[in-house]
């Protein structure tokens, strides 16, 4: 396979699957051309992903196919007749063809919704409920630490036409500081948490498995919320993991995947020296991209308070007067 020279195990599999899975949901569209699929490199991900039932053949046909025989000429004619997809190849002539090589994949969101439903321990208590269509669902509500709060998964929260109807379902269904977004979305309009609620997201909480979600650490997430609610002047990386979140004088600062990991790795080192070549190993990129001030250049506060280095391509944590830099 070209992404790797091994047959990936059931675990890196579920989380390649998982990742794509997420990506699509939150496309506009939701749906895959066939020949996106086949010349992806990836089938077997999303075979995987057709198997679990959170893809499924879309509506219509798909234009402009490829033959799947010379994959040179593109099919002039599809039939359909007795039950199958025949299509026409000026080279290859009349070829039979697989619904999954005909028709668009597209996620089934609904089956999403009822995994996550399920996985958070809401099926059979509460009915899941579109509160704005097919992009914001109220899921039931959980209790943590004596305080009750709204589950809801949402996707799209950036869309300029869904935000404003977004925080108003909402605040009509939810009391302020007492929702939970679960969400695709990777960085949602402001407007959506305007009454104090929690996004979270849904890779953060959630793994792929057969059958569906199994969800997992979602209360230190809701602990960043408790805690986020007292004023605070403290400066440190607590909330690193349990929320990509640094704290730079009780302001916190939302930490994108690559800078949560760099620090992650400096964090580990317990603030001996990192050199560069190692970073840019965890962080899958060049040696000659791996750059503090290019990684950090939207979190250039955080990497001010929180990152040494020297010439020689080393970098390390910075100790904070307060002892709570770690």
């Amino acid at each position: 396979m070209p992404w790797s020279h091994k047959k990936p195990t059931v675990q890196a599999r579920n989380d390649i699957a998982f990742s794509r899975l997420c990506g699509l949901i939150e496309a506009a569209a939701g749906e895959l051309h066939p020949d996106a699929v086949r010349y992806s490199g990836e089938q077997e991900v999303f075979r995987h992903l057709i198997d679990l039932g959170a893809l499924g053949p879309g509506d219509g046909l798909s234009a402009g196919i490829l033959c799947p025989w010379c994959g040179g000429a593109e099919l002039a004619e599809i039939s359909f007749a007795q039950g199958q997809h025949r299509g026409y190849c000026s080279d290859c002539g009349w070829v039979d063809l697989a619904v999954d090589q005909v028709k668009p994949l597209r996620v089934d969101v609904a089956r999403i919704v009822r995994w996550l439903s399920a996985g958070l321990g809401l099926a059979g208590r509460y009915a899941y409920e579109a509160l704005v269509p097919d992009t914001l669902w109220r899921l039931g509500e959980l209790e943590h630490r004596r305080k009750r709060r709204a589950v809801f998964f949402g996707r799209h929260l950036t869309h300029p036409a869904s935000v404003p109807l977004i925080a108003q379902q909402l605040q009509a269904v939810c009391a302020p500081n007492c929702g939970v977004v679960i969400t695709t979305t990777p960085d949602a309009d402001p407007t959506v948490l305007a009454v104090g609620h929690r996004l979270v997201p849904l890779r953060a909480v959630a793994h792929l498995r057969k059958g569906g979600f199994v969800i997992e650490n979602l209360d230190a997430w809701l602990d960043v919320v408790d805690t986020a609610e007292e004023p605070s002047s403290e400066t440190s990386l607590r909330l690193l993991h349990s929320g990509r979140i640094a704290l730079i004088a009780g302001k916190q600062h939302k930490l994108s995947p690559q800078v949560y990991r760099f620090l992650s790795v400096l964090e580990a080192a317990g603030g001996e020296p990192v050199h560069k070549r190692t970073l840019a190993d965890e962080l899958d990129i060049a040696v000659d991209r791996c750059k503090g001030t290019d990684i950090f250049k939207r979190h250039r506060d955080v990497y001010r308070t929180f990152v040494d280095h020297d010439d020689a391509g080393h970098y390390w944590l910075k100790p904070i007067p307060d002892g709570r830099a770690i």
